[in-house]
Parts: structure tokens; sequence; C-alpha cells
């Protein structure tokens, strides 16, 4: 009886562990996590396509994302690059001159929202880029954030009004600051909040979600919008070249039909959603003021703006690219 009892002790725990090895997960995907803050491109857009992949994967690809931060945030694409995750997101202006023609998706007034700016300028890659950018990682998607907007303790409402302001911004914007006749001050977005309390920014361009992400509600009051965004920053979303190689034919299908215009756009829909929330409570809020340009105002921006997009497209043109054809295409 005794001989029994451990006889079946010992099958069952065999049967269990066969369960464990049949239902563990081939291939671990782990996608690196830079923000500490519990940011919707994380908390929705990057859980809501590791969730699908797992479920479309039957398992076999465990997606996870991770909860503590790994490396500095301009290092992400390298981390992703060596290995040291299989997959990765970061944003483009954090390597200077590393992905410059992709960045044009950044110059004023030429996303709507950041569904149909992430879309378009994925497309515009693979059309365009594919052979000159991200061409050592396996590229996944490139996103926006929803069109920028100027926020600001005093009131603006055209360029005049900017003379001698500090404005926070990263990349296309730091230009476009300076073309505002503004100081651009180049930090980082977590630092954002001490800048404007100390008096060392007077305002920021950000997307309308970040006011609420970094608590900037109460210290920026006024704030100005134009048709298409003063600008936007662009984001990449890429895997791990070899891990991707690695994978069976029909888990690199799998990929490959998560990747693309259309998860660009998706990633896109999650910053938008988030926009629209924090400008709709801003505008019920009586202790705020949203203002948006008149015709002449957006008249002199854009006349200001050509500048900074004629100098994307010099650079564009030094490596072969029809700069012209590439901006039409944000207007198809």
């Amino acid at each position: 009886m005794k001989y029994l009892k451990y006889s079946l002790i010992f099958a069952a725990a065999i049967l269990c562990n066969m369960v464990s090895i049949a239902n563990a997960a081939e291939f671990n995907l782990r996608i690196a996590n830079w923000n500490p803050n519990p940011h919707h491109a994380v908390s929705v857009a990057l859980n809501e396509w590791a969730d699908k992949i797992n479920k479309e994967s039957n398992g076999r690809i465990k997606v996870t994302v991770d909860k503590a931060i790994i490396g500095k945030p301009a290092g992400q694409y390298d981390l992703i690059k060596q290995g040291v995750v299989q997959a990765g997101w970061g944003a483009l202006p954090w390597t200077p001159g590393r992905f410059e023609l992709s960045q044009v998706v950044e110059l004023p007034f030429l996303v709507p929202s950041a569904e149909e700016g992430s879309r378009k300028i994925t497309e515009i890659w693979q059309k365009h880029f594919a052979d000159k950018e991200f061409t050592d990682t396996k590229l996944l998607a490139i996103h926006v954030h929803s069109p920028g907007v100027l926020h600001t303790k005093e009131k603006v409402t055209s360029p005049a009004d900017l003379n001698g302001m500090k404005i926070r911004t990263i990349g296309s914007g730091v230009k476009w600051a300076e073309a505002l006749g503004a100081t651009a001050v180049v930090m980082p977005a977590s630092k954002a909040h001490e800048a404007l309390a100390r008096g060392v920014a007077d305002g920021i361009l950000f997307p309308w979600d970040a006011i609420k992400s970094y608590r900037l509600e109460k210290l920026l009051p006024y704030h100005l919008e134009v048709p298409n965004g003063f600008y936007t920053i662009a984001f990449f979303f890429a895997m791990n070249q070899k891990f991707y190689d690695s994978l069976p034919a029909d888990l690199q299908a799998l990929i490959d039909a998560n990747s693309g215009p259309e998860t660009a756009a998706f990633l896109g829909r999650a910053w938008d959603a988030a926009a629209a929330k924090t400008r709709s409570d801003i505008a019920a809020d009586p202790d705020h003021e949203i203002n948006t340009v008149t015709s002449e105002v957006l008249s002199d921006l854009q006349q200001r703006s050509k500048t900074i997009t004629a100098e994307w497209k010099a650079k564009a043109e030094a490596q072969g690219i029809d700069a012209d054809a590439v901006l039409a295409e944000f207007s198809e």
C-alpha cells in the first residue's frame, strides 16, 4: 500500500512536469521599458500588443513588457540591437543624426493625429528609407505622439508674445522654438516639472496627454493650438534581428502581421485617446484657457517653418531621397 502511494505521487509529479513542459513557451520576448510613469504607451498599447502575440501564437511566444526600467532612454535602441532585450521602443531624437530621414514626420503642420501620423511615417519608411535607417534591427513600427501644443505660464497668441520666453522641447522642436523667437531649453520630459516650477522654463511644447502625465496642469494655464500641430516626436518600436531570425517561418509571419503601418496606427491611437481625454478635462477647467491661432498668425508660422523644412530636405536629398515627393505623401 505504501509502495502504491509513493508510486502514484511520483507519477503525478511526472505528469505535472510534462504538462508544464508542454505549456512552456518556445520563445520569450521581453520588451524593454524606460518610462517610470504608468504611460499609456506602455500600460495600454504595448501590453495590448503583447497580449495579442501571446494569444495568436497559442503561447509559443511569451511576451512580457518590463515593469522595471532598464538602461537610459538614449540607449534603448542599442539594447535591442545588441540583444540585451528582444524588443523595445524609444524616441528618435534621443540619438541625434541617427534617424534623420524618419524624423521628417516631426516637421511642423504634418500630423493631424497620432494615428494618421504613425501610419503615414511607417508607410514612408517602408517605401523610401528602409535601406537607410533601422537596417540593423527588425523594425515593427514608427509611431508618433498626438499633435504638439504650446503650453505656457503666460498667454501666447502669436510669435511676438514668445520673445524672451524659454520653451522646453527636444528634437525638431528646438529649431521650431528658435524660429518662433523663443529660447529652446533642451531636457528630458521627466525634468519638465522641476524646470517650470523653478523658472528655468516658461512653457513647453508637448502633446496634450503629457500635461497630465507629468503633472503640469497647475503650472501651465494657457494653451495654443495650430492645425496639425506645432510638431510631433517619432518613436521606434523594434525587435532584435537575431531573435526574429531565430523564429520559425510561421511565427515570423505572425510578427510580420503585427507590424507595419496598421500596427503603427494602433500605437498612435493610444496617444490620441489619452490626448483627447486630457484636452477635454482642461477645456472644462475655468483656470485654463485654450486658444487657436488666427489665419494671419498661421500664415506667419508657416513662413517661419520653411527654414526647418528646408534643412530636412537638404539632408534627405544628400542621401538620394526625393524630399519633395516624401513631403507630398503627408497630404495624400
